[in-house]
């Protein structure tokens, strides 16, 4: 009977953070780092965020061994039938040449496939900001407005689970140095399939600033499970420009480590984003080097009566203003054509009058 209160219970609560969604008007993309935001992307939604980066790594106390080459990320997202249900799926996919010392000489190796292939679902169940009375402008204190609030500390929350897939071995458990490993121990080999998850976090603070925090655990199942925990900051520039730093720690059995990213995003409009990005882990067993940009785009299908009238608003004045943008471009383009004839006609008239002296 317990359980089934409980089970009940569960399901009210889960209810109640549907209840809760919020579409978000301006794209929201995990770029340019591995940190996840708590925003899941509304039905009818369709986002890719797609990168490729430079990437190199060494590890001098193991056979001088070192891999360099390129990598390339594709994350494609979208709502389901639930406002705050995402769909999500990113694949790592690298290629590189891995070169070491033997006793039969310098070995090298050319080597490509998937450093990472997960689907996952990311849940929205918690958002703060749908409780609009907690973020009345004060009108007595300009400071309280622009200052930190304990309001701020309240986080919006979801949950992250997924599958990691693996296939080929290339890659297991997105270790570069494997085939060294395998030259003394047993063949390292990752699951075909094993399962992922993970604890999200987003707070807004002091003017567009935002911390998102990853806590989790990746290769469930697996003989090296392995425990994530990141946290990114975008700090604001200028209106459309954000600069950005993140941290990640991985440990397990396998490794550890800690990687440092910074870089750079730049909001074109509320559908596209661009970044750029340098990460270095802390470590040098291995040291690992990448340098990166990228694009994120939205294709925004997405249509509720529920939506703020504001919201509403804003999206009509896009709409008119890329309308007469684009009239406004015929209207120059006639007067451009109207007037080249003009100058045409007069050079016409000025052949013909020297003609005729």
């Amino acid at each position: 009977m317990n359980r089934q209160k409980a089970t009940l219970y569960l399901f009210f609560v889960l209810i109640w953070a549907v209840a809760s969604s919020q579409y978000t008007p301006i794209i929201n993309s995990n770029r340019p780092g591995l940190t996840q935001g708590a925003f899941a992307v509304a039905p009818g939604v369709y986002q890719l965020e797609l990168g490729t980066s430079y990437r190199q790594d060494q590890f001098v106390s193991l056979a001088q061994a070192k891999s360099q080459g390129m990598g390339f990320t594709l994350d494609l997202r979208t709502g389901l039938i639930l406002q705050n249900l995402e769909l999500i799926y990113r694949v790592d996919y690298h290629n590189d040449q891995l070169a070491f010392n033997n006793v039969s000489g310098r070995l090298s190796t050319t080597r490509k496939g998937t450093k990472r292939n997960t689907v996952g679902f990311k849940l929205l169940l918690f958002d703060p900001f749908r409780n609009a009375d907690w973020y009345k402008v004060n009108t007595k204190s300009y400071k309280a407005n622009k200052g930190l609030r304990l309001i701020d500390l309240i986080p919006a929350l979801s949950v992250y689970f997924g599958s990691e897939l693996s296939f080929g071995n290339i890659y297991p458990y997105g270790e570069p140095f494997s085939p060294i490993f395998n030259l003394k121990t047993p063949e390292l080999k990752q699951d075909e399939i094993s399962g992922e998850l993970m604890l999200i976090t987003q707070n807004h603070f002091l003017n567009n600033f935002v911390l998102v925090n990853n806590w989790g655990r990746r290769y469930l199942g697996s003989a090296y499970e392995q425990n994530y925990m990141s946290s990114s900051l975008m700090i604001p520039i200028k209106k459309r420009l954000m600069s950005f730093v993140e941290q990640v720690s991985v440990k397990s059995q396998l490794s550890s480590d800690i990687f440092l990213t910074a870089g750079a995003v730049y909001l074109i409009n509320e559908n596209i984003q661009l970044d750029a990005f340098l990460s270095h882990t802390i470590k040098d067993t291995p040291a690992m080097f990448s340098a990166g940009v990228g694009v994120s785009y939205r294709i925004d299908r997405y249509y509720d009566s529920g939506i703020p009238y504001e919201i509403k608003q804003l999206r009509r004045q896009r709409k008119k203003n890329r309308l007469d943008k684009k009239i406004n471009a015929e209207k120059i383009k006639e007067f451009k054509d109207r007037d080249r004839e003009k100058r045409k006609a007069e050079r016409k008239q000025k052949k013909a009058a020297k003609k005729i002296k």
